[in-house]
């Protein structure tokens, strides 16, 4: 089983990231991550999520290092080859990713926010990623087994897990097998399986760093 995070080996500067939200009133609280919510609807969220970025970088990888918010924005290219695995309830959130020459032009103020300037011309733009939001959370964790500091997770006095904290972290396949990406209660981020991480390596996509989980 593997977390994935974005490879940022290509990012030499501190504070440098591929991509940075255009912040929206009440964006602090949108995470994307909570199955039961709908964000756009119930939090507000615009309809698409706008930033502003490196658009070679943009053009060349499948998953994004953006801030300030850790949501996780993918190429539709990569959503496809999951999807390809298997099937997972998700919804994926539409993004528009400009280009920094324009920054000045589609956000200002304080705190910034977007501005009513249009982009027509492609080339400023690139609107092949979304945010994946699951749908569902498959529980999983094995409490007894799961060790955190050689505790039993149910005895550790932890509610949630980040990345390998947990040493070993147990999984219990649900019936048919774990979905290519899953969401479990107890974690704070996304599992993948060996076979999706497999299926995005053959299809060659590019950012993304697999992080065995113990």
């Amino acid at each position: 089983m593997y977390a994935l995070t974005a490879d940022t080996s290509h990012i030499e500067e501190e504070g440098v990231y591929d991509a940075k939200i255009i912040e929206f009133d009440g964006f602090e609280d949108v995470t994307f991550f909570d199955p039961s919510i709908d964000y756009q609807r119930q939090q507000g969220a615009p309809g698409v999520i706008e930033f502003v970025g490196n658009l070679e970088n943009a053009a060349r990888l499948d998953h994004l290092f953006t801030a300030p918010m850790g949501w996780l924005l993918l190429s539709r290219r990569m959503v496809r080859v999951l999807e390809a695995v298997g099937p997972f309830p998700h919804r994926l959130i539409p993004t528009v990713i400009y280009s920094e020459s324009i920054r000045h032009l589609v956000r200002s103020g304080y705190p910034r926010r977007r501005t009513w300037y249009s982009v027509e011309d492609p080339a400023l733009k690139n609107e092949d990623f979304v945010i994946l939001q699951l749908m569902e959370r498959t529980d999983c964790l094995d409490r007894e087994r799961t060790l955190v500091k050689g505790v039993p997770f149910h005895r550790c006095g932890e509610e949630y897990l980040g990345e390998e904290e947990a040493e070993p972290l147990v999984l219990r396949p649900p019936p048919g097998g774990f979905p290519p990406v899953f969401s479990v209660p107890e974690l704070v981020f996304y599992c993948y399986t060996e076979e999706a991480r497999q299926a995005c390596e053959q299809a060659g996509l590019k950012g993304l760093w697999w992080r065995p989980q113990p």
